[in-house]
């Protein structure tokens, strides 16, 4: 009988220790909270600026748990703020505005960054508290829209004479989602690809100098583009074959370019069927349209101020001395200036016999696209520049030597 008991007692105590040993297994670590800093370089495009409304988000891959910083703080170049958080591996999220000085205007601008695997350990005894850095980039909601065609070159009419008003701008939805095209703008640039000269003050790596820029319409959500698909902007929403049977019909343009112009003589056509773009400002007294022979860039952008403001703060006053026949005269002009941080896309169209520079900085554009190889190029009319595929998607490497086909047939003509 005592053998048994004791044979009970010994089976016992033995199902216990392994409980307890299993129990002791499945313990995790204790949670080790560590203090980490993040700090934030401002965008290489923005100088002496200040960040605003920043705030950065640690989530941990595994729990998914989060935790923000909101209270970053001048640090030499750089905005600082520190948190306390489990150690782990992170994603960071930030997001906020940067304010800076372009031409003696504030510029207001949103930026943002992401960074992960971020892996934040407990600091050894005799070291500071880790850091992280993260730079940060200007972004617009309208990311992801591109340039993705120009017909600048018009048409010949049966007879040989030049045909213009069947000029158009595609632009298209590069991104995965949805997106809305209320307020996204269209520029052209003041400044020729083939007359470089040494404007004062040089504003270019800041800003693009504007002769004429027009807003999509729309209080937000009103013009949804789906992942692909295109908007049409035509100079002349019309069916241009009744006028010219080499041309194309653009009647259901989903914008047109639309001026009241100056001249009594000389009026826009204004198709009440399709929605006008809104003028902001153009240098043409009459109504706008594209330079035919491609000596201008073109851009698209979001301007983060109203019209007024835009049209009345954002002027660029430039001198430059003009060289003719041996002689030199000094010029001045005034111009809208677009801050490079609004630009989404930029394209420079020139010649390859008259080419001397890119317009625009060329973070923007690199290279340049063309319709015709010389000045005058008779075999330039019917012909565009078309961005370049790759799957479903635009090329867009922001050189537009090699983002685009030159001299291509417009998508438009069957």
């Amino acid at each position: 009988m005592k053998s048994k008991i004791l044979a009970f007692i010994i089976a016992f105590v033995a199902m216990n220790t392994i409980f307890i040993a299993c129990s002791d297994d499945d313990k995790t670590e204790p949670e080790v909270s560590v203090r980490h800093a993040l700090t934030l370089d401002l965008p290489l495009n923005v100088q002496a600026g200040t960040l605003t409304d920043a705030k950065a988000v640690f989530t941990n891959v595994n729990t998914k748990a989060t935790y923000t910083l909101s209270n970053f703080k001048k640090a030499g170049t750089q905005f600082a703020d520190t948190l306390t958080l489990p150690a782990g591996n992170y994603t960071v999220e930030v997001h906020g505005n940067v304010t800076y000085q372009l031409n003696g205007e504030t510029v207001k601008s949103p930026v943002r960054a992401v960074k992960e695997n971020v892996r934040i350990n407990q600091a050894p005894e005799s070291s500071a508290i880790g850091s992280t850095n993260v730079a940060l980039s200007t972004y617009n909601a309208q990311d992801g829209f591109v340039i993705s065609e120009i017909f600048f070159t018009g048409t010949l009419t049966p007879e040989g004479k030049q045909y213009t008003d069947d000029q158009y701008i595609k632009i298209g939805n590069n991104s995965d989602t949805v997106m809305y095209a209320d307020g996204l703008a269209i520029a052209e640039s003041d400044f020729l690809t083939v007359d470089k000269q040494d404007y004062t003050p040089d504003l270019m790596q800041q800003a693009m100098t504007v002769s004429a820029l027009y807003v999509i319409p729309g209080s937000g959500k009103e013009h949804p583009v789906k992942p692909g698909e295109e908007l049409v902007l035509a100079i002349d929403a019309k069916n241009h074959k009744e006028f010219n049977k080499n041309s194309i019909d653009l009647s259901k343009a989903d914008f047109e370019f639309y001026d009241k112009s100056s001249d009594p003589n000389i009026s826009d056509d204004d198709n009440p069927n399709v929605p006008n773009l809104l003028s902001w400002t153009t240098s043409s007294a009459t109504y706008f349209s594209m330079h035919n022979r491609g000596f201008k860039a073109y851009a698209i952008a979001r301007p983060q101020v109203d019209r007024e403001t835009y049209t009345s703060k954002y002027v660029y006053n430039y001198k430059w001395t003009l060289t003719f026949d041996g002689e030199t005269y000094p010029m001045d002009n005034d111009a809208n200036f677009l801050p490079n941080t609004w630009i989404i896309d930029a394209v420079n169209l020139s010649v390859a016999s008259d080419y001397q520079w890119g317009v625009v900085a060329a973070t923007l554009d690199a290279g340049w696209s063309h319709c015709g190889s010389t000045d005058q190029d008779q075999s330039r009319y019917g012909k565009a520049v078309v961005r370049k595929k790759s799957g479903n998607k635009w090329t867009d490497t922001n050189n537009s030597t090699n983002d685009f086909n030159a001299d291509a047939k417009p998508t438009l003509f069957k």
